[in-house]
């Protein structure tokens, strides 16, 4: 619904939403089995997940990317799902695109 929508309201191409798709990805992985509804309380943050599974070969620009595009996914989440995300503050959310400072990504 989400690559649908930013398809149909945001007028992304083709490419983007295939990129996007892909970036949601890193998302699935950082929640595992757990509620994206209770995603602000998971032991790690999603910066630093991308470290820990896996996606150390990313560039800054890249892992950059993939948080904006999941902080999109739960912005638009929040506002579509107000009962499921209602424990999901938007602060919380607008800090995902910010990178911890002292982690530099390994190419």
């Amino acid at each position: 619904m989400f690559l649908k929508f930013s398809r149909d309201v945001h007028g992304l191409s083709s490419l983007q939403i295939s990129n996007d798709f892909e970036h949601l990805k890193a998302l699935l992985l950082w929640a595992g089995s757990q509620p994206l509804s209770s995603a602000h309380a998971f032991n790690t943050n999603l910066p630093d997940s991308l470290f820990q599974i896996g996606e150390k070969g990313l560039d800054q620009t890249e892992l950059q990317s993939i948080l904006n595009t999941n902080q999109r996914f739960l912005l638009w989440g929040k506002a579509m799902f107000p009962v499921e995300f209602q424990n999901i503050r938007l602060s919380w959310i607008m800090k995902i695109t910010g990178i911890s400072k002292g982690k530099e990504v390994i190419i």
